[in-house]
């Protein structure tokens, strides 16, 4: 992973003014081989898979889109997007902007995803820098002014040729919880760069805390304005099943195939499937697995 640079800032920010508003007006022709494509191959299995086998035929990352991965705090939703991430093909370039975590955080969290048993050892990790050399990160913690982080995707997109950018979270955008017009605006920029640069955006965003903690979540727990899921492509919902943490720290029995947790797709605008999943959490490796024991084996 290598940082952005302060001049490649400064480039970005000359690059993205005045782009929001503008449009290219082009002839059909211009669409001929998009269409032959997305004729011969639809759009529900094209873009790039998650993890786990299961969801290979369900759920897609298509580019040009942008993802809302919501959760309520503290259910895993920034550590099962780092997982995402770590386990796209090679060739996809990752950028990743986490303000709520410092660098070396996000990366050891990450390193530590992609070991099956124990810790990286220093020649792991070593080569676990050279295996994640197509990764960009953005390295500031704190709030960072919307415009600021609206002119790093489109650099990253634009320039970089980054494939997949990570936003962690809304919160941390200077854009108040209860400023709904800013929100809508902010995601309309989001849509805006991933169409024109071809990336695929995932906005990390947080959820209201229902009356029960343990009750399953649906996307009008989401915070803030209605338009942050109207006008995001996919929605996705991270969450921890708290009933069985509970009963296994009171010492109770527990089902070994009841989830650790549940990822949920409650919106899909190019998919024709919405549902959930059911996930198992390894402490160890800090990965969400598709069975209780299949953990996933990285490239290293």
């Amino acid at each position: 992973m290598r940082p952005i640079t302060h001049e490649e800032l400064d480039e970005a920010d000359k690059l993205w003014f005045g782009k929001l508003e503008s449009q290219e007006l082009v002839g059909f022709d211009h669409f001929r081989d998009k269409v032959k494509e997305r004729i011969a191959n639809g759009v529900s299995h094209s873009g790039e898979r998650l993890p786990w086998p299961k969801t290979y035929d369900l759920v897609r990352l298509r580019h040009s889109e942008v993802s809302i991965w919501a959760g309520v705090n503290g259910h895993g939703k920034s550590l099962i997007l780092g997982q995402v991430m770590l386990w796209l093909p090679p060739e996809q370039k990752i950028l990743i902007a986490s303000l709520e975590m410092p660098g070396e955080a996000t990366i050891a969290r990450m390193c530590q995803q992609t070991v099956t048993t124990g810790i990286p050892s220093d020649r792991y990790i070593d080569d676990f820098m050279t295996a994640t050399s197509n990764f960009y990160l953005y390295d500031v913690t704190g709030t960072v002014q919307r415009d600021k982080i609206l002119s790093l995707c489109y650099y990253a997109g634009k320039v970089l040729g980054v494939n997949h950018i990570v936003l962690d979270s809304l919160v941390k955008f200077g854009i108040r919880l209860d400023d709904f017009s800013g929100q809508k605006d902010f995601v309309n920029a989001l849509c805006a760069i991933a169409k024109e640069t071809g990336c695929h955006i995932h906005l990390v965003h947080h959820m209201k805390k229902g009356d029960r903690e343990g009750e399953d979540p649906d996307k009008w727990g989401i915070k803030g304005a209605g338009e942050i899921t109207d006008l995001a492509d996919n929605v996705f919902i991270q969450h921890r099943c708290k009933d069985k943490e509970r009963d296994i720290e009171n010492g109770k029995e527990v089902n070994e195939l009841d989830p650790d947790a549940k990822l949920f797709c409650v919106k899909q605008r190019h998919g024709e499937w919405e549902g959930k999943f059911a996930l198992y959490f390894d402490k160890s490796s800090h990965q969400f697995m598709a069975g209780p024991s299949s953990r996933l084996r990285w490239r290293i």
